[in-house]
């Protein structure tokens, strides 16, 4: 299950310690009369699905962004080898492959090397995600 407060979206998960999880936010792009959404902060060896090459994303989560017309994803990712954003078009996304793990809710991803590298400030991103 999905809700959302404001511009930040959460996930209900079955966790002792929470039982929702931050996804990330909406923002508008700057220069543009677009919005974006941006999901917390990926960590690959936290994160990344090794099988399929890159980050899975909520479906209902997904549908959620696509009903309130938001056209973009922006993925932060924090790794050994520095800071990196991410850029794809939502729709992308909604046709990508549907993966289920054990003890996951179902999600969809694409390969990363199917984003776009995006020059974004570190800095920047954490302001925007967790004022």
């Amino acid at each position: 299950m999905i809700k959302h407060k404001g511009n930040k979206f959460y996930v209900e998960v079955f966790n002792p310690e929470h039982t929702w999880k931050y996804q990330g936010r909406v923002i508008d792009l700057p220069k543009t009369e677009s919005k974006a959404f941006i999901t917390h902060l990926k960590i690959p060896s936290k994160h990344f699905y090794i099988k399929r090459q890159g980050y899975p994303i909520n479906m209902e989560l997904l549908e959620a962004l696509h009903n309130a017309r938001i056209p973009y994803i922006i993925i932060p990712e924090k790794g050994k080898t520095g800071f990196r954003c991410y850029l794809s078009p939502l729709t992308n996304y909604l046709h990508g492959e549907i993966i289920s793990e054990p003890l996951t809710e179902k999600q969809k991803v694409i390969p990363l090397r199917e984003l776009n590298e995006i020059n974004v400030e570190e800095e920047k991103i954490k302001g925007l995600l967790y004022d």
